[in-house]
């Protein structure tokens, strides 16, 4: 190949390709920042969200630009969540529900393969026959962090775990 024709070629990828990286790029910041994850991928946690007392100031604002309302709103007493089941993942991988209170999990599994929603550390094990859109689970724990995973064999190797963050 000759050096002339590698030139150009680089000169073409320095042109077209690195903009159009830099707008994908850009894109899944805003879309990330929407959904409530912080600037570095990492879901926003609640050292991202607006401190703010009556005498707050701009100088005050200890929150991340990236950081959504409703990644840094406290869940609500009694309201209800979802974790669906696919194949092979939960969505949302990550679910804040508010700590010493009765929270509804649903739990429908949406994938072509039977599943199951487990906490070892609080005792819950749900299976989800395939389809099964109907199942779920009240959660009641202390603050804390807790890992929640699928027991079918191979699954939890596979990649479907999720952690439950209770504050």
């Amino acid at each position: 190949m000759s050096m002339h024709f590698t030139n150009e070629i680089s000169a073409l990828v320095r042109k077209f390709l690195l903009p159009a990286t830099s707008v994908v790029v850009l894109a899944l910041a805003v879309i990330g920042s929407s959904i409530g994850f912080a600037q570095d991928g990492t879901p926003a946690s609640p050292a991202d969200c607006p401190t703010a007392s009556p005498a707050a100031s701009p100088a005050a604002e200890t929150a991340s630009p990236s950081a959504s309302p409703a990644a840094c709103a406290t869940p609500a007493a009694g309201a209800e969540f979802t974790v669906v089941s696919n194949d092979i993942f939960f969505e949302p991988k990550t679910l804040t529900i508010p700590a010493n209170t009765d929270a509804v999990v649903k739990l429908p599994n949406e994938g072509a393969a039977p599943h199951n929603f487990s906490i070892d550390a609080l005792a819950i094990d749900v299976d989800q026959p395939a389809g099964d859109l109907s199942q779920q689970a009240t959660i009641n724990a202390a603050a804390g962090s807790y890992e929640y995973y699928c027991n079918v064999p191979g699954h939890k190797q596979a990649g479907m775990v999720g952690t439950l963050t209770v504050q």
